[in-house]
């Protein structure tokens, strides 16, 4: 019996994007797929072009929040609505390839794996670029050392787009309270909890399958966060919400030494002494 995969889709003013993402979607062969599409208060009908690019499918469900309460608020609500085996976060402005859900699911269990992922394609329509992300070779990984490998080498994609995750481990182990210090507020910035989803899963999994095409494209567009946070930025975030998370799980604290750097490269000192010393 083929495992039931949940597709989150939150979203705030995307009307003119969220139905790429949605037809992504409804082109999938895959037979037991459940979507939810949480609305942010959106401004600009994003709601009711996501609920007219569904068609009326009942495979949809759809939560309408009357104001803006975050993005990680958002986030959770599309969690806890949630049912299944495994969860595809699936940002508004983004999309699939039909295959992405049948192939990932059919190489997770030709491999005994846990979770999947692939290598994501970057595309930028307004400066006529696009790139293919770099990924570990090979079908079958063992998680733990996949785990090594994003926390101390940055080595795997850090958005869940990406992924296929096994939905209880996110549920129980969702990080929405990484403390502020300074400049970096991955709370407000919605930057740092999405790599912790995959770390999380990586932790509770034992194996992972890795497609090496791409199945998934991203959406580098002027209002994206990752575009419109700066390289800089979205560095000190992650490299921060590593480094409180690798000690709040209790990890070795020599799988943290880059990001310390980078931490200290970037101005962010507080917080780089933190990660080696503790106590904020």
């Amino acid at each position: 019996m083929s495992p039931r995969i949940c597709v989150l889709i939150p979203a705030y003013n995307r009307a003119d994007l969220i139905g790429r993402a949605i037809g992504s979607v409804l082109a999938s062969d895959y037979p037991d797929l459940r979507v939810i599409v949480s609305d942010n208060g959106s401004t600009d009908g994003c709601l009711a072009a996501a609920r007219s690019a569904a068609g009326g499918d009942p495979r949809f469900e759809f939560i309408a929040h009357h104001e803006n309460r975050g993005p990680l608020p958002n986030w959770r609500s599309c969690l806890e609505a949630a049912k299944g085996d495994l969860v595809h976060w699936l940002w508004s402005d983004d999309w699939v390839e039909p295959a992405f859900y049948t192939t990932l699911v059919e190489g997770m269990e030709a491999q005994g794996a846990q979770m999947a992922l692939c290598r994501p394609k970057i595309v930028s329509a307004s400066e006529g670029w696009e790139r293919i992300s770099a990924c570990s070779k090979g079908p079958r990984h063992e998680a733990r050392t996949l785990l090594t490998a994003a926390v101390r080498r940055n080595a795997l994609p850090v958005s869940p787009a990406a992924y296929l995750l096994p939905l209880e481990a996110v549920l129980r182990n969702f990080c929405d309270d990484i403390p502020t210090i300074g400049d970096l507020d991955c709370t407000r910035r919605a930057i740092g909890s999405d790599l912790l989803m995959i770390l999380v899963s990586l932790r509770a999994s034992q194996a992972v399958y890795v497609h090496g095409e791409p199945l998934v494209s991203f959406n580098a567009h002027e209002a994206s966060i990752s575009v419109t946070s700066g390289a800089r930025l979205l560095e000190g975030h992650y490299a921060w919400a590593k480094a409180w998370w690798c000690r709040r799980m209790g990890l070795p604290r020599f799988w943290s030494l880059k990001d310390v750097r980078r931490l200290w490269r970037g101005g962010h000192r507080r917080a780089g002494l933190w990660a080696l010393r503790g106590g904020l």
